[in-house]
């Protein structure tokens, strides 16, 4: 591929400066290797900063550095010490890191955020020196979420992709940043937006349109006559490194070494670079626990522990060392005979060679990180047992879990969880042991880093256009087809929002229940045991579940906040936000509704709303306005996202909404998808339907939907008809 730029913090060699002398040699990180085949191509350049200070360097050690690195397609840009103190250590590790690992992180000053935004414009910058108009440019990582923007600004229009190395945190987490609206739309200067997962694509979307108010549809951000696609690339190994490996002789006799170091006991091993993500208090005392309660394993069971030291002169990484050591210490004192100790701990950095050895050795790895955007290490040791004789715990919190769904899965925050799990693997029968492993490994060795690194680029060179929004009305003649195609589908789904849909609005939105029609129509509906029938609505569970709670559908209650699947009587809630917004808000709405005659407040278990139906339009609009002003602080406090619909404005968490709660029922095959909405918390739920499905919007208004109905009267024509 020719005048492809790859950007990213550091580059895939590093330099170091040992008594005065020059020291450059290869990285043999992921991201290096992945992008192997393309560093070679002629015309690849790959941008980064060459991991030492500019102070530390004189003139001809810089013009060195630049002649050695283009040997490698390699080109550095030089950084101060100020600027790596404050935008790498200050805002990119002490800001973005914890945030999107769902860690507190302290406030930061302003020169942080200033630094990030200056360093970011040194990369552009250099971006726009070394490329050619139209070339292909890569960037990678949280450090550099500003630069696809900054090069739109400049007036590029080259093919832009974007990956992130670490989790998406959720609406409600990402939009308490100050800085968010100019990282996401950072990001959304790229073409394309890679992550790891489902999961963080999904929250990334849902950020979009809950920050930015930007509409997407099928996995595209619609911006400025553009279409950005988001999508799940998760990144794997070089699995032909590790399988080779097992077949190295000294790499064999490292092993066996090793293993006669242990004297035949059962070995866990635990590999992590020191860090708050990798849960490694957690899971030293799920290990102290085991030994506890179960006192035949003293003496039976080692622990390896090599952790890598990583930003040692942060105080809260000092902070964890200094817990890491008592806690050992205390490990140590409880269970150490003369002849046996519980854990081997190794604080240093291992060479990737001898790692190789410990997994191959290893009988189980322990990896349970708080929050992990992949986590390599899992896979590594998956590759690492061609003998399929290792089990794996894994964290359900790394995003290696998506994949890895043989691992025996734990939760770190579940203490209980580790120890069993720990317990499951010493006992885990050989057969199913090895059943486990070999389809891990047969299953990483077709995702390999190198294929993470094609597909991607395959994405990004993709034509694409942003799809134009015609809304048609439905006709006879679509009603028909739209039948047609009904009853001929083996699985159908259907998803009806309530208000405005299946019922007019009333005054007084207690007024509005259902008719003797509409419950007779859904019965018909829900008893057929081809369809799956959910209404997603508004309403309370109270009001859902009295009237319809006798009928065999789903039902979504509060936009999706509360489930209730076809046939249950339990709710489950779908959102993790804290509640204590809700009285400020409700004292704020209270006293704008004593102001506006015939406005009412109406406070749900995860919203509280204002209605404004009976109102007068001239107060209803005036103290509108004013609710509005009030309220942003509120939500940029709490996380809320402030919602307007007919007659109504919500305030809820960012992480309710109609299109996760409708994703419970689009993760399974249907043959025919039809939902019907009418206001602006539906435009999720049609944004996410596969491109074939019937989405309906009832009224007037821009709209995502396909098609549109005039009124309520036509729907129920419509379901009548089916």
């Amino acid at each position: 591929m020719p005048n492809l730029v790859i950007v990213s913090n550091r580059l895939p060699v590093s330099v170091k400066k040992t008594d005065g002398r020059l020291e450059i040699f290869p990285s043999t990180g992921g991201l290096a290797t992945g992008l192997s085949g393309y560093t070679k191509q002629h015309g690849t350049k790959w941008i980064g900063w060459p991991g030492i200070p500019n102070e530390d360097l004189t003139e001809a050690d810089k013009l060195q550095i630049t002649r050695e690195l283009k040997k490698y397609r390699c080109y550095p840009l030089f950084l101060t010490k100020k600027q790596i103190e404050n935008f790498y250590n200050g805002y990119s590790n002490g800001v973005l890191w914890p945030l999107f690992h769902d860690l507190p992180y302290e406030p930061h000053p302003p020169k942080d955020w200033q630094a990030y935004l200056q360093v970011n414009r040194l990369f552009a910058d250099e971006v726009l020196r070394l490329s050619k108009p139209e070339s292909t440019i890569w960037v990678h990582d949280y450090q550099l979420m500003l630069v696809p923007r900054l090069l739109r600004q400049a007036g590029r229009d080259d093919t832009i992709g974007f990956f992130l190395h670490i989790p998406f945190p959720t609406p409600q987490t990402f939009t308490k940043l100050a800085q968010s609206k100019s990282l996401l739309r950072g990001i959304l200067g790229a073409d394309l937006a890679g992550f790891h997962t489902r999961g963080y694509t999904r929250n990334f979307l849902e950020t979009v349109g809950a920050a930015l108010n930007v509409p997407a549809l099928n996995g595209q951000v619609l911006l400025g006559g553009r279409a950005i696609v988001a999508t799940e690339f998760p990144m794997g190994i070089d699995h032909a490194r590790f399988e080779a490996a097992t077949k190295h002789r000294q790499n064999r006799l490292k092993a066996r070494r090793l293993r006669r170091k242990y004297n035949g006991q059962k070995i866990i091993v635990s590999v992590d670079r020191l860090d708050l993500t990798k849960g490694l208090v957690e899971r030293l005392k799920a290990y102290q626990t085991l030994l506890r309660k179960h006192p035949h394993l003293v003496g039976k069971v080692v622990m390896v522990m090599i952790v890598a030291p990583s930003r040692t002169d942060i105080p809260a990484y000092k902070s964890l060392k200094k817990t890491l050591d008592k806690l050992l210490a205390d490990i140590d004192a409880q269970f150490a005979t003369a002849k046996w100790k519980p854990i081997d701990f190794i604080y240093e950095t291992v060479p990737i060679d001898e790692v190789m050895a410990y997994y191959q050795m290893a009988d189980i790895a322990f990896i349970t990180p708080i929050r992990d955007g992949m986590n390599l290490v899992a896979k590594e040791f998956i590759a690492s047992k061609s003998r399929h004789d290792g089990v794996l715990i894994l964290s359900e919190t790394a995003g290696a879990a998506e994949e890895l769904q043989d691992a025996v899965m734990v939760n770190p925050m579940k203490p209980q969880t580790m120890v069993d799990g720990l317990l499951q693997a010493i006992n885990m029968p050989k057969v199913e042991l090895r059943n486990r492993a070999r389809r891990m490994n047969e299953q990483l060795k077709e995702f390999s880093v190198q294929r993470w690194a094609e597909s991607f680029m395959d994405t990004l060179q993709r034509p694409r256009e942003a799809p134009k929004f015609g809304t048609r009305s439905l006709s006879p003649k679509f009603i028909s087809m739209l039948n047609a195609q009904y009853q001929r589908a083996g699985s159908r789904l259907l998803l009806l929002d309530y208000d405005g849909v299946l019922s007019t609005f009333t005054r007084d939105p207690k007024d509005a229940k259902p008719t003797q029609q509409v419950l007779k129509l859904l019965e018909k509906l829900g008893k057929d045991p081809k369809n799956d029938l959910m209404i997603i609505s508004g309403r309370s569970r109270i009001d859902l579940g009295e009237w319809f709670g006798h009928l065999p559908i789903g039902l979504a209650a509060e936009h999706g906040a509360l489930i209730r699947r076809k046939g249950g009587k339990n709710w489950h809630h779908t959102s993790s936000s804290n509640l204590g917004w809700r009285p400020h808000v409700a004292r704020l709405f209270e006293y704008y509704a004593e102001q506006t005659p015939g406005a009412l407040v109406e406070q749900k278990e995860w919203a509280v709303v204002w209605h404004y139906r009976a109102a007068s339009p001239f107060h209803a609009q005036k103290h509108l306005m004013a609710l509005r002003r009030a309220l942003k602080p509120l939500a940029k406090e709490y996380g809320l996202q402030i919602l307007e619909g007919n007659k109504v404005l919500e305030i809820r968490p960012m992480d309710v909404s109609k299109r996760r709660a409708a994703q419970e029922w689009l993760i399974h095959d249907h043959d025919f998808i039809m939902a019907i909405g009418d206001d602006t918390t539906d435009e999720d739920m049609f944004a996410i339907l596969p491109p074939l499905a019937y989405g309906i919007k009832v009224g007037r208004g821009p709209t995502l939907a396909r098609y549109r109905l005039k009124d309520v009267a036509s729907v129920l024509s419509l379901l009548s008809k089916l």
